[in-house]
């Protein structure tokens, strides 16, 4: 089974599941609120698109947050189930939910569609660099110029490596049987429910993949960096929480 279709598949059959176990808001998410409250103070108002928002949890915390008379906001997930939980948990009026792939939808948006897009642990469950450079192509695209593109996705911190050894071992065994042909760091994430494992493919990236990935699509780095617990930036990967990088559409590039 492709992919895509194997991570759609998981998070439809462990939605509730999957749901219950991120209850938590994320340290990240007060930054992620900052940034926005920035950007609010520049526009009268502005169009926030959230790529895989899984059951809603930081766009529930950023319209708690917000103005509600200046902000729209858009969901997209490829899984239904988690739609649905984000739908059944929202109380906002300025929101629309969207069931789709993430390449999907960004292609089909029209220029300077939105003002704002953030990407939380979602980007990392991209299977080839050939759609992830095409997906920030149409962000790119998408985005108003003078706004940003902001993500978060896992690193290979030591929580990582101790609590995956074994995944990362099987994928560095990859890596050396394909004659360096695989990627090192795409490794398969095992979640147990009972008596079954399920594996879901995750891409580990180093800063200088999405570096290199973003500055193809277009945009000016604003900000690259590791963070670790309560958003401390850090360049020491081995205490990290996740990779975080911000991306511009500019006018003039620098």
């Amino acid at each position: 089974m492709e992919i895509k279709e194997t991570i759609k598949e998981f998070y439809n059959q462990q939605a509730e599941k999957f749901s219950q176990t991120r209850q938590k808001n994320w340290p990240e998410f007060n930054y992620i609120l900052d940034e926005v409250k920035l950007l609010l103070s520049q526009k009268e108002k502005i169009k926030i698109l959230e790529l895989w928002c899984g059951d809603g949890r930081l766009s529930r915390f950023l319209l708690q947050n917000l103005p509600q008379d200046k902000v729209e906001y858009v969901w997209v997930d490829i899984s239904s189930g988690l739609i649905n939980i984000a739908n059944k948990e929202n109380t906002f009026s300025n929101v629309r939910f969207v069931v789709n792939d993430m390449l999907n939808f960004v292609e089909n948006q029209q220029d300077q569609t939105f003002d704002f897009v953030v990407a939380v642990a979602s980007f990392q469950h991209i299977p080839t660099r050939w759609e992830r450079l095409l997906i920030l192509k149409h962000i790119y695209r998408i985005l108003t110029y003078e706004w940003e593109l902001m993500m978060f996705n896992w690193s290979f911190s030591e929580w990582f490596f101790k609590k995956f050894k074994f995944q990362i071992l099987k994928a560095f065994l990859v890596w050396i049987l394909s004659l360096w042909g695989k990627p090192i760091n795409d490794i398969m994430v095992p979640w147990k429910d009972k008596d079954k494992v399920f594996y879901r493919y995750y891409h580990i990236f180093f800063l200088f993949e999405l570096k290199n990935l973003f500055k193809q699509a277009g945009f000016v780095i604003k900000n690259l960096c590791y963070i670790w617990k309560d958003w401390q930036p850090t360049v020491n990967r081995r205490y990290s929480r996740n990779s975080c990088i911000i991306g511009v559409k500019r006018v003039l590039q620098s």
